[in-house]
């Protein structure tokens, strides 16, 4: 009977477990289909909101609310509502990565900064979050119980087998086997739960870094040109962030359980060794946690510090990767090795620094944990029934004693584990400290360049704290009042004094100057790249200006990608764009041949490999055809572009209405544009000449004129300037600048399509002649050269044969 007894109270034992497990997974099933369905609805209704919200009409309208509809216009302004609400948790006096990784180490700094990570990656109680952390708690508080439960049926095997009780010990096994059902399933959950948590943080945490750094407010930009507070910032984004989120996921389950395995365990105890036995261990306990902590390396500051060098080295590989051609024709590999090899140097050294630093840690923890830990409970254990009383010493026989040895001497085991496992997240607390204070790092210099706070002011008066001007963009042309254009980085360096300039629709400027003047630096203060110091700058809103660098960018994607760029196909079709209209932009830039080259306009492959430095930048200016601006302001954009097809693509835009802002020194586009700004001028031109001086305050120092060129031949150019000194006018304080007018060319009938040949004429005769005949003296100068490379080889022609015959004489002359 009492057999039975105990296999039905074991059935209910497992039966009752078995339905608590399968409670808790039917709620976190139940929750995450919860969670998909809430998703995949939110996907649906704003895919059916951009679709219903996207004009099929102009595309300038569209491009003129950003592409925004109204959900994501009301989404943008809800994120910026809370980045300001977040700045003040990570304010304070801006400073490097390197001082924050020194520092790592567990105190109320690193409570704080957790703290505002906290609002990033637990929203609220309702979140996602929250809800996963309290999922972990119940599988972790249902391990603890089958834990205890675990120590006491172990305790009772073991009697059952000390009094010779068969029927019994097999009822215990069968016991043990239910219950090994639910604590698998239960240590399974808690992995399970530990990694979808870090995906949870990763994924929120990454969301709202990438909302700051790709933001409107060009954060991306000013972090790695105008601030050096986080160096490597791919490498924060993209190990950083998952190594913390990891580490804190794991962070809450390895102290949650071992904590809560302490406090069970220790009132199971009570009950078997009693109070004094209890604190006394505490204390034990206490004692030693103390010792390894004050011998603990500094964990924290390594892990920063590994961070640092791995991106280091990351870095330099990429800038490999970046730039392999250029590597190649100078031959740089040894060079690049060799830099390599330092950087990974000194990666190895520090790892193997943190290595040694391991060694006596482990020893000290094995030490403490595993064997002074063990005597003393082992002693603990067996103190009751030398000093105890019969209740809970001597009495009830050897089984009962065995019985109760046993119960005590496994829940010491669990403790002695539990606080082992304290000890070891005290150590990953300590790497914890040093991913926090990077991450932390990476968000307050981004939340601080969003609202252009750059530290405190430094001596120079053009220092980036100290910048003041205004910039507005909603006028329909360019105005620049009083602006100097100054190159930004530790007191600044002004390059052009200050600058009064206006364009108007129609009115094509070319900005002209020598090499290193500060040309494209007028388009980086234009664009809202550099900060304005001082002044005004007023430009039309970002719909109606585009911007194209020299250096041509090429995405990720398709050739119709490239050409639509920054729109995507889905932003294309709900304009109403075509792939027709496409071709016609391809053909305006004389590339009509390349979709029928690289397998047609949804092709995908390296585009910057693919094609060479001319198309790449006629890929650029299609862009310009496609968005249709009101205004386009080229840096040296088609300087790789052969000069009949420039002019073409420069008139071609002019008949399109878009007003062009020209940042060049090629004399050969004089002529397609209307006025010159010229910087670097040694001496203002003189009023003599027929220009007229501005009237306006400052114009004596700015050296303001406008001289008309009307007198010049076509085509001529400006008249020349003495520009021999600019250096040193930049060097005091900053370049001379003026405005001259430039003649107009003569009228020209429109050029035929790109994709038809013209047929040749009586007035392009001569030309033809003269191309005839530089094709012809190209021709007889690589036959020339042709017949040189085959009078050296046939000269070397003896030699090799005679070196040949040595051979064969030495082959047939070796022993076989």
């Amino acid at each position: 009977m009492p057999a039975v007894n105990s296999k039905a109270a074991a059935g209910g034992l497992g039966g009752r477990t078995l339905g608590a497990a399968a409670a808790v997974s039917l709620a976190v099933v139940a929750y995450s289909y919860t969670q998909h369905r809430r998703t995949a609805a939110k996907a649906r209704k704003s895919m059916a909101a951009l679709a219903a919200g996207a004009s099929t009409g102009s595309m300038r309208n569209l491009r003129a609310a950003n592409t925004y509809t109204a959900e994501e216009w009301i989404e943008a302004d809800e994120r910026e509502r809370r980045f300001d609400a977040d700045a003040p948790y990570f304010a304070g006096e801006p400073s490097g990565v390197g001082s924050d990784s020194r520092r790592a180490r567990l105190d109320g700094v690193f409570v704080q900064q957790l703290r505002a990570l906290r609002r990033i990656i637990i929203p609220s109680l309702g979140s996602k979050e929250a809800a996963l952390i309290a999922m972990q708690v119940v599988f972790l508080v249902l391990r603890t119980w089958l834990s205890v439960v675990v120590a006491e049926l172990d305790g009772k095997i073991v009697k059952h087998l000390v009094r010779g009780q068969g029927r019994r010990f097999l009822a215990g096994l069968l016991s043990w086997f239910a219950i090994a059902v639910p604590a698998t399933y239960t240590n399974s959950m808690i992995r399970f739960l530990e990694s979808k948590l870090a995906l949870a943080f990763r994924t929120r945490l990454t969301q709202y870094v990438h909302d700051l750094y790709l933001g409107d407010s060009l954060t991306y930009y000013k972090l790695q040109a105008l601030d050096a507070r986080v160096a490597h910032p791919d490498q924060f984004i993209t190990t950083d962030i998952a190594r913390f989120c990891a580490k804190l996921a794991s962070f809450v389950s390895s102290l949650g359980k071992p904590a809560l395995d302490a406090v069970i365990f220790n009132v199971q105890l009570v009950r078997g060794v009693g109070l004094r036995g209890t604190v006394g261990m505490f204390a034990m306990y206490m004692a030693t946690a103390g010792l390894l902590r004050a011998c603990t390396p500094a964990f924290g500051r390594m892990a920063a510090e590994q961070a640092a060098l791995e991106g280091d080295f990351r870095a330099g590989h990429a800038r490999v990767v970046a730039n392999a051609e250029e590597i190649a024709f100078y031959r740089g590999a040894p060079r690049e090795a060799e830099q390599l090899r330092a950087s990974l140097r000194g990666l190895l050294a520090h790892a193997r620094r943190v290595a040694r630093s391991r060694v006596p840690h482990v020893v000290l923890e094995d030490m403490v944990i595993k064997y002074t830990w063990s005597a003393f409970g082992y002693a603990a254990c067996a103190l009751p029934f030398f000093v105890g009383g019969s209740s809970s010493g001597t009495g009830g026989g050897a089984g009962a004693r065995t019985q109760r040895f046993v119960t005590n001497k496994r829940i010491l085991v669990n403790l002695s584990d539990a606080g082992g496992r304290m000890m070891a997240s005290i150590k990953e607390a300590m790497e914890l400290t040093g991913y926090t204070a990077r991450v932390y790092a990476l968000l307050r210099a981004l939340h601080a360049l969003r609202r252009d706070d750059y530290g405190p002011p430094g001596a120079g008066a053009y220092a980036l704290a100290r910048a003041h001007g205004l910039t507005y963009s909603d006028i329909d042309g360019v105005r620049l009042t009083g602006v100097p254009i100054v190159a930004p980085g530790g007191d600044g360096e002004l390059l052009v004094r200050p600058l009064t300039w206006e364009v108007r629709r129609g009115e094509h400027w070319l900005v002209a100057g020598p090499n290193g003047v500060g040309k494209s630096a007028v388009l980086r203060v234009l664009s809202g790249l550099w900060p304005v110091f001082a002044g005004v700058v007023e430009r039309p809103e970002p719909a109606e200006i585009i911007y194209v660098p020299q250096r041509a960018y090429l995405a990720l994607g398709s050739l119709r990608d490239q050409l639509i760029y920054p729109h995507t196909h889905a932003q294309m079709l709900a304009l109403g764009r075509t792939d027709d209209e496409l071709r016609e932009v391809l053909a305006a830039v004389h590339l009509a041949y390349l979709p029928a080259r690289e397998g047609g306009l949804g092709a995908r492959k390296e585009w910057k490999d693919v094609l060479s430095g001319g198309e790449k930048q006629r890929i650029n200016l299609a862009r310009v055809f496609y968005h249709l601006p009101r205004f386009a302001v080229l840096d040296e954009a088609t300087s790789a572009v052969s000069a009949d097809v420039e002019g073409l693509i420069y008139e071609h835009a002019k008949r399109l209405g878009i007003t062009l802002i020209t940042i060049s020194h090629r004399p050969a586009l004089y002529r397609h544009h209307t006025y010159l700004l010229r910087l670097g001028v040694h001496e203002p031109p003189s009023e003599t000449t027929g220009s007229t001086a501005s009237s306006e305050p400052g114009s004596a120092l700015t050296g303001l004129s406008i001289s008309s060129a009307a007198s010049s031949e076509p085509g001529s150019g400006p008249p020349s300037v003495s520009t021999e000194s600019w250096v040193d006018d930049m060097a005091a304080s900053g370049v001379l600048w003026d405005v001259v007018q430039l003649p107009a060319a003569p009228e020209s009938p429109p050029p035929p399509p790109p994709l038809l040949r013209p047929a040749p004429s009586s007035a392009s005769t001569s030309r033809i002649d003269v191309a005839r005949e530089s094709l012809a003296d190209a021709n007889r100068v690589e036959i020339e050269q042709l017949r040189r490379a085959l009078a050296a080889r046939q000269a070397r022609v003896p030699a090799l044969t005679a070196r040949l015959d040595q051979v064969q004489r030495e082959l047939l002359a070796a022993p076989v």
